[in-house]
């Protein structure tokens, strides 16, 4: 492989995800994730927990019926 190549990743998230995945997969900041947990709009447990490390993580599929209007 020559040096001007290019090598294309596609990326999809399991189930629980970190918050880096959110921009590329659903076009969703960390700031708006942010509020739309403060806001209530994301529940605890459902669309987002925290990880054994205390991270916050989201739930792919959750998200997608969010978006889909899918209470």
């Amino acid at each position: 492989m020559s040096t001007a190549e290019k090598i294309e990743f596609q990326i999809m998230p399991g189930l629980w995800f970190r918050q880096e995945l959110l921009f590329p997969h659903f076009g969703i900041t960390a700031e708006a994730a942010r509020k739309y947990r403060s806001g209530g709009l994301w529940l605890e447990g459902k669309h987002w927990k925290k990880d054994p490390a205390n991270r916050v993580v989201y739930n792919r599929q959750e998200i997608e019926a969010w978006m889909g209007g899918q209470l």
